[in-house]
């Protein structure tokens, strides 16, 4: 079995007109190293923009996939906290997978899971399939995972990793799950 697999990540996003809540995605990146995170970062993700469709102003929820971060330049200033949870086997499966987890629109016949979806729910069972067909290995339960990272995330605020703004050259905290240790940036 090959070493050194790309590495699952947790990413969450400040949501400045909703405080103290957050955007949920998933990033696959190379491994990081002890002094930095890897720079290479492909993001999944679900997301409702406001748009017009056929006259009339909705947010239906969409799956994206983003290549490479540098084109979301813009979106990186809010992003707060990486979070290394799982090994990736196989990306290609993952990719495969991510693509088929369901998305409810609030419109859908099942009312319960339309009014509760999110990108934190659709990231939840996004996790339970890869683990599940083997796309990932090494992850924790959604539970275990939500509340580190969730306590790391805290942890920078008090830190007061934001306060003042973040200078350019200033990496995204980040916090290897599997080794137990934050990797310096």
């Amino acid at each position: 079995m090959p070493r050194n697999k790309p590495r699952l990540e947790l990413a969450l996003y400040a949501r400045p007109k909703h405080p103290g809540t957050y955007h949920w995605a998933l990033f696959v990146s190379a491994k990081p190293n002890r002094q930095r995170a890897s720079a290479s970062v492909t993001k999944y993700h679900v997301k409702n923009t406001l748009q017009n469709v056929h006259g009339e102003l909705a947010q239906p929820w969409r799956y994206e996939r983003v290549v490479d971060l540098a084109i979301e330049r813009e979106r990186l200033q809010r992003l707060l906290v990486r979070v290394v949870i799982a090994k990736v086997p196989s990306v290609d499966l993952l990719e495969d997978l991510l693509a088929t987890v369901p998305i409810y629109q609030r419109d859908d016949a099942d009312r319960l899971k339309a009014l509760s979806f999110s990108c934190s729910t659709w990231l939840r069972d996004a996790l339970e399939a890869l683990g599940t067909q083997g796309a990932i290995t090494g992850i924790a339960s959604w539970n275990e995972v939500k509340t580190k990272a969730l306590a790391y995330v805290e942890k920078k605020a008090q830190e007061g990793s934001w306060s003042a703004g973040r200078a350019e050259d200033v990496g995204v905290p980040m916090l290897d799950l599997l080794d137990g240790k934050e990797i310096a940036v």
